[in-house]
């Protein structure tokens, strides 16, 4: 299973609980709440795509260099006398390269995907002013679904993957 399609496992599953939760709440709560979580994973797909694509990219150019780090990787078929217990130096990252990095990813940042959902979240919360259905509780509710969900999600996947390698 892709970790896309994992993802939106547990975006729709938390996103049932707000329904639920907004239909006990009644009002406008159940509109915000969806047109919040709808934004909120369009952001989150676009951002990805355009990360995605970004990365893709540098990979196809040849500018992503070897992992560094490739020799402090374990093997699980060593045995525990030949391992070495070696722990990475890790660099300070400095102010130009941290320009560097935001010069280089601006295209995935400035994405057009990632312009038009923002502006899609822009126009929802017009058209709930509009039409004096704006619930900002539920609005904010709706809008933490889906990076709740995707904490929760890498915390029971971790958790499951240790459980499996004892």
């Amino acid at each position: 299973m892709t970790t896309t399609s994992r993802f939106l496992r547990f975006y729709f599953l938390g996103d049932i609980l707000v329904v639920l939760f907004s239909l006990v709440q009644g009002g406008n709560w159940l509109l915000n709440t969806q047109m919040a979580f709808v934004c909120s994973l369009l952001i989150t797909l676009a951002s990805f795509r355009s990360y995605h694509t970004f990365v893709q990219r540098r990979v196809d150019a040849g500018l992503i260099p070897d992992d560094k780090f490739d020799k402090y990787y374990e093997d699980d078929k060593e045995d525990d006398d030949e391992k070495e217990s070696v722990a990475p130096r890790v660099a300070k990252v400095g102010f130009k390269q941290s320009f560097q990095n935001l010069a280089l990813s601006y295209k995935s940042a400035l994405s057009l995907y990632r312009i038009v959902s923002y502006g899609v979240l822009f126009l929802a919360v017009l058209f709930l002013i509009r039409h004096d259905t704006l619930d900002a509780i539920a609005f904010f509710v709706g809008l933490s679904v889906v990076p709740l969900s995707s904490f929760l999600s890498v915390v029971f996947v971790k958790k499951g993957l240790n459980e499996t390698n004892e």
